[in-house]
């Protein structure tokens, strides 16, 4: 199957964006395999400065992931203006009423274009669909009030791991063309968005999909004796992906990284990096060869029934 490949269409020219820089390592210590922590301001530069020269030219980041849109802003200010997706965070809890959602919305936009430094946020992201089950075609409404101000370009959803149940009630306002980005969580074992079909909606209706959680956070490269108690029944499944790789004479990471690159319907890969060095080892996965079709047939098989607490990040903690 040819995958055609969609373009984000951005003052007037048409870019492909195959890498998404993700920045919440650059603003909060993030990720079951972070050795690091959260790094300095040089440090974060010199991952910045990886990825523009590794032609990374699309930058994902949110209010909430600490520092992280005031170090763009502050390393970009006086460099060519890259494409920045930002993220609000609105939940059914901290928005009872419209107005309390108006204000958020006001407030959240203004906090982004003030520590991004640009007037205008390239795309924004909804943190959580599950205001638009509450406040459906009127939270639609207040947002393209701020794209007809000037203030976004794009709007979309980001998709949460406990969400994909829901997704038919978030489908009937995220189906509206206005929606045109949506950032989803995908990997080699959760098939959860396919066997929902969930992802062909999603893939068919020409939204812009951007792949996050290719690697699970970094557990995919834990060694069992490495996985925290929690999770050590994850141990058996990263060894079946072991293996998987090796009949592909693949590392897991090229194994994973084929897998979602080569998906008809996906946009970017969205990836974090604690270093340099991760940055440019990334880049390098996209002349990564796709794998044979019975590769593609046993993984679908084999990660069908992958318990959620092992493949939902906010599971991790709570057993």
């Amino acid at each position: 199957m040819v995958n055609v490949k969609a373009t984000w269409d951005e003052n007037g020219a048409s870019v492909e964006l195959p890498l998404t820089l993700g920045t919440v390592q650059l603003g909060m210590p993030y990720g079951i395999a972070n050795r690091t922590g959260q790094p300095d301001e040089g440090h974060a530069s010199r991952i910045l400065d990886a990825a523009v020269k590794g032609g990374i030219s699309s930058f994902d980041t949110a209010n909430k992931y600490g520092s992280a849109e005031k170090v763009l802003g502050d390393y970009f200010h006086d460099k060519k203006k890259p494409l920045i997706i930002s993220k609000l965070y609105l939940t059914k809890e901290n928005c009872t009423t419209l107005s309390e959602l108006e204000e958020l919305i006001e407030s959240g936009v203004n906090t982004s274009q003030e520590q991004l430094r640009i007037d205008r946020v390239p795309g924004m992201m909804l943190h959580s669909p599950d205001i638009l089950e509450k406040f459906g075609g009127k939270a639609t409404e207040l947002l393209l009030n701020q794209v007809k101000r000037g203030n976004l370009g794009k709007i979309g959803v980001s998709i949460m791991d406990f969400e994909v149940k829901g997704f038919n009630e978030i489908w009937k306002e995220l189906q509206k063309d206005c929606f045109e980005i949506v950032q989803l969580p995908v990997n080699v074992m959760d098939q959860r968005m396919f066997a929902s079909g969930a992802y062909e909606r999603l893939k068919d209706s020409g939204k812009l999909l951007f792949a996050r959680s290719i690697f699970l956070q970094g557990l995919f490269f834990l060694a069992p004796s490495d996985l925290p108690e929690s999770l050590k029944e994850a141990g058996p499944w990263i060894e079946r992906l072991r293996a998987f790789a090796e009949s592909e004479s693949m590392s897991v990471a090229q194994l994973a990284f084929s897998y979602i690159h080569h998906m008809p319907g996906i946009f970017s890969i969205v990836f974090g990096a604690e270093t340099p060095e991760q940055v440019k080892d990334n880049v390098a996965l996209l002349d990564t060869h796709e794998l044979s079709e019975s590769t593609v047939r046993g993984l679908k098989q084999t990660f069908a029934s992958v318990p959620d607490y092992i493949i939902t990040p906010l599971l991790w903690n709570r057993r």
